[in-house]
């Protein structure tokens, strides 16, 4: 089974407190693509050694999926990922071979991670908050 390695990088909003003893640096994205293509910035946190560290996620902790990669990759859509292995090679790619295709699947471009190592990934996509994501919605009665 694939460990988390040298670190894991963290999805950006989604870090929220960490012990002393996490070291905590700043990766840049290795490729333009990750950075611009898909509106993911060009700098996250990477967090490496032993202790206790908190992350943000819109869902409980046992609706997170772990997937174990060996030598292989997952291409999953936008930030459905919470963080990952540092060790895993990530870029943004189209989601079909044609730009076209991607546009008419409608899902543009997704993120790619390759090599050995984990990703955490939420089920559902980041709502931006997790107040709103909770909020109740208000509906009007029509008259």
């Amino acid at each position: 089974m694939a460990q988390w390695g040298r670190g894991v990088t963290v999805e950006d909003g989604m870090f929220y407190a960490c012990d002393g003893t996490i070291k905590r640096s700043v990766t840049a994205r290795k490729t333009v693509s990750s950075a611009v293509l898909g509106n993911e910035g060009l700098f996250n946190l990477t967090l490496s050694g032993e202790g206790i560290a908190v992350l943000e996620s819109n869902v409980p902790e046992e609706e997170l999926v772990c997937v174990d990669l060996e030598n292989d990759e997952i291409r999953i859509d936008g930030n459905m990922a919470v963080c990952w292995s540092s060790d895993l090679q990530f870029t943004v790619e189209k989601s079909t071979k044609s730009l076209v295709g991607s546009a008419i699947s409608g899902e543009g471009f997704v993120n790619v991670y390759r090599g050995t190592g984990r990703v955490l990934m939420s089920p559902v996509a980041d709502s931006g908050s997790w107040l709103r994501a909770a909020a109740p919605v208000k509906a009007n009665a029509a008259k």
